[in-house]
């Protein structure tokens, strides 16, 4: 692909991520600092993303895969660290029938870290939302849904699961472009289902322990 607008390109980038960034941020003893995540996922046909999660096994695929690289940091603590409220940054880029990048800033994630059996394998689930651009009109989209636009809302529904006191852990992520009820297009978006990894680094006041 040919970028007639590099530039363009990059300040856009560095708009979202500066969107993503928290207004204010809350630390404390136990601040988990940041964490980077590589995924990948593939686009499907389905134009619902209630069809994909209720009956995921006989959702329909079409070959447009991505890859995305995501770094996010929790801003805002709850309920003794349960709750976590975190903004995400990230860039995908596509291949197969879709050929283009993607920049996506979720300035508000939602994540739930407790549960019955968090004491034998760490897991958490996670809705983010936020707004996606992609360089240019994704061609897959208009063939699924009628039309579609550069500028749509995003939002992530996520699941994790690693081992107690390891930085590392698996992620199984929906990735949705979305026109958000009109509010950005009038037909539009994807849904994309992934795997990857998360890696978390250690807060500034661990690392000084």
């Amino acid at each position: 692909m040919t970028f007639r607008r590099p530039f363009r390109h990059v300040r856009i980038a560095l708009a979202l991520l500066a969107l993503s960034a928290p207004v204010a941020a809350e630390t404390d003893a136990d601040d988990p600092g940041w964490t980077a995540m590589l995924y990948g996922a593939r686009m499907s046909s389905e134009t619902g993303w209630e069809d994909i999660l209720l009956n995921p096994f006989d959702a329909q695929y079409v070959d447009v895969f991505l890859v995305a690289a995501a770094l996010s940091r929790p801003y805002a603590r709850y309920r003794d660290g349960a709750l976590t409220l975190e903004a995400e940054a990230q860039a995908a880029r596509y291949f197969g029938d879709q050929d283009h990048w993607e920049f996506n800033a979720v300035p508000l994630t939602v994540r739930w870290h407790r549960f019955p059996w968090s004491d034998r394998i760490a897991t958490s689930a996670a809705f983010g939302l936020g707004l996606s651009y992609a360089t240019e009109l994704p061609p897959v989209e208009v063939e699924i849904e009628g039309e579609s636009a550069q500028w749509l809302m995003y939002w992530l529904l996520e699941a994790t699961a690693g081992r107690v006191g390891s930085p590392w852990s698996f992620t199984l992520r929906m990735h949705h472009r979305s026109v958000a009820y009109g509010l950005m297009a009038d037909e539009g978006g994807m849904n994309g289902v992934g795997l990857g990894v998360r890696y978390r680094f250690a807060g500034a006041r661990q690392r000084s322990r």
